[in-house]
């Protein structure tokens, strides 16, 4: 590239920045309405999950700006606006914009973050360079009162700003008649998977130096094909960020939903959960499945653990990805019971069916502030 070339773009840069920093100052001395700003960098165009439960019950004046980071910049300066002129704020994830906008003293952020349990390390416990990305949040949510403590270093916050509100969207599945609509919903859209026993198989993302990869699951799935009765059916749903199968052709017992059906939809139709370090366990514990943990490369896996991995778990680990269809089998066979509510007890007790009415509580009383 010429260098008169690299010169402009660096000068571009440097006024845009400029601007921005004007545009800031102007944004902060306009009226501070008293909306909610939903702002989520997980789905494009919409909310998910936690934030729209709290969306659906919230009466009040309410904005959304979803967009997947990072933002073009010709969207920088409208979201700095909206950043800048609500009362109150609430996210539902990382929101790297607060490293760059520096809100009014009047103004409230709600984290209400999406996976509110004590499980694997996350925020400064795993990249502890310095940051502000966390340092607005007025409130943030978790599970129950023994995760507060995680959040205290995960977050750099005092404990105070941490509560045990529960997540909003484990709220319906304790509503026996949603629970029942979904699954029967479910089996009219898959009707080849009705009357058999489903093994759900979520594993999480994979990191190396901090940079996701592909995961490779170390499973013949050829084999467990054929392992697999016609009274059994296993399917996968991979995580979000994953932009690759585990599957490449079709089989007659394994069945790759990811698209096509949401987790907790999958979860609620499924008999038994089987993952490795995925916040899944969460929606799994509210609705009391028997769970099992495929780690097969657990000896290397980069991210550290708020519990004890795996004693603390609500089910058996197991590395052999060989033993994987008879492992699912004498998961189901041989539950735990005392694990699983050893379990619900420490990491899930908040999530009692009200999660949604306390936060709604708490955007409430900040607007009428």
């Amino acid at each position: 590239m010429p260098e008169e070339v690299c010169f402009l773009k660096r000068v571009i840069k440097k006024l845009y920045r400029a601007f921005l920093r004007l545009w800031q100052a102007f944004c902060r001395r306009l009226p501070l309405r008293r909306r909610v700003l939903f702002f989520s960098i997980r789905a494009e165009g919409r909310l998910l999950e936690n934030a729209q439960c709290v969306w659906d019950a919230l009466d009040a004046k309410k904005t959304v700006f979803a967009h997947k980071h990072p933002l073009p910049s010709k969207w920088r300066p409208y979201a700095w606006f909206l950043l800048l002129t609500h009362k109150v704020i609430v996210t539902d994830d990382y929101l790297p914009y607060l490293r760059e906008v520096q809100l009014r003293p009047a103004q409230r952020v709600f984290q209400i973050w999406h996976a509110g349990g004590g499980f694997k390390k996350m925020g400064f416990d795993v990249f502890p360079a310095p940051d502000t990305i966390h340092a607005q949040y007025d409130d943030v949510i978790v599970t129950a009162e023994g995760c507060r403590q995680f959040f205290v270093t995960a977050f750099r916050l005092p404990i105070d700003k941490i509560h045990a509100y529960g997540l909003p969207r484990t709220d319906k599945l304790l509503d026996a008649q949603y629970l029942h609509k979904t699954r029967e919903a479910f089996f009219a859209r898959h009707p080849q998977l009705r009357g058999k026993t489903i093994y759900l198989y979520c594993p999480t993302f994979r990191e190396r130096d901090g940079k996701r990869v592909r995961f490779d699951p170390q499973l013949d799935f050829d084999r467990i094909d054929r392992e697999l009765t016609d009274d059994e059916a296993l399917v996968l749903h991979m995580h979000p960020v994953a932009d690759y199968s585990f599957v490449e052709k079709p089989y007659a017992h394994i069945f790759d939903l990811t698209g096509g059906e949401d987790t907790l939809t999958l979860q609620i139709a499924s008999d038994l959960l089987v993952t490795d370090y995925s916040s899944v366990i969460v929606e799994g514990s509210v609705l009391g499945m028997p769970m099992l943990f495929y780690c097969p490369d657990f000896e290397t896996y980069e991210r550290g653990f708020y519990l004890e991995y795996p004693d603390d778990l609500p089910g058996e680990m197991f590395t052999d990805g060989r033993c994987f269809v008879d492992a699912m089998r004498r998961a189901l066979r041989e539950r735990s019971v005392e694990r699983e509510t050893r379990y619900r007890q420490a990491q899930t007790a908040a999530c009692d069916g009200h999660a949604t009415e306390r936060v709604v509580r708490v955007i409430e009383g900040w607007l009428k502030e």
